[in-house]
């Protein structure tokens, strides 16, 4: 069975039930794969799931979902999906909500986005267009200037380290792995950082713009912020506990 996210947002725990670690977020649209059996499904709110966009797994609240069977999924999954890359758009008609960054729309037309799709056949319209005038890395990512920092988040209500880079890299068709440690594995090694390279510390990552400054989800700030590694007292503690710089091909 397979879930589609139907709110803004929905949360991934580490353990069936709301007060445990928020591990990851879903966006409004992604796709799940169910692997929890039947009875488990009926009778919790919590399910066992994985982003199929990823692969990383966790327990997602089953109302926050669309549930379909396989034969529903491969039957919507025919349209056509358009995700958002700007940090919000305001739907109306079936829906009325403010959709985040990465959120995954679903329509019957190649090339006129104005009518979407819900797996139950509900339409909804877009007040503003979903897209961003840039598809360059940098320049979608200071849209997010401000965001809240929040644990686990990968969407424009809030972010972590990495679900940042990897929800900017997500809307120009890049996959990045989730966390910060399997996207230090993952990446080349290089000597000198481009605009666009990350920057690895321990438990961290930055997207490096240039100039000696990076932009990244923190603590420190609390915010998506842009930190000058050469001026500042914690730009210098970051500049010191560099141990990778990756480059990003494809």
């Amino acid at each position: 069975m397979y879930g589609i996210v139907k709110y803004p947002v929905s949360d991934m725990r580490s353990e069936p039930k709301f007060r445990s670690e928020r591990i990851h977020q879903l966006v409004f649209g992604e796709v799940v794969l169910i692997k929890d059996e039947n009875d488990n499904i009926k009778q919790n709110d919590y399910i066992y799931a994985c982003d199929i966009r990823l692969n990383y797994c966790g327990y997602v609240n089953k109302h926050t979902l669309f549930i379909l069977d396989e034969k529903e999924y491969k039957d919507f999954s025919k349209l056509n999906e358009v995700k958002i890359s700007v940090p919000f758009c305001k739907s109306y008609g079936a829906i009325e909500y403010l959709l985040p960054f990465g959120s995954r729309l679903y329509t019957n037309s190649s090339s006129e986005y104005t009518e979407f799709y819900l797996p139950n056949g509900n339409v909804y319209k877009l007040v503003d267009t979903p897209f961003y005038k840039s598809t360059e890395p940098m320049e979608i990512a200071i849209q997010f200037l401000g965001v809240p920092y929040l644990w686990g988040g990968t969407s424009s209500y809030g972010f972590d380290c990495s679900g940042f880079v990897n929800r900017v890299y997500d809307v120009i068709d890049i996959i990045l792995p989730r966390d910060a440690n399997q996207q230090e594995e993952n990446l080349q090694s290089i000597e000198t950082p481009q605009p666009g390279d990350l920057l690895f510390m321990e438990g961290h990552v930055m997207m490096y713009i240039g100039n000696n400054k990076i932009i990244h989800a923190n603590g420190h700030d609390m915010c998506v912020n842009i930190t000058d590694l050469d001026r500042e007292n914690y730009g210098s503690y970051l500049k010191s506990k560099i141990r990778k710089i990756g480059r990003i091909t494809g």
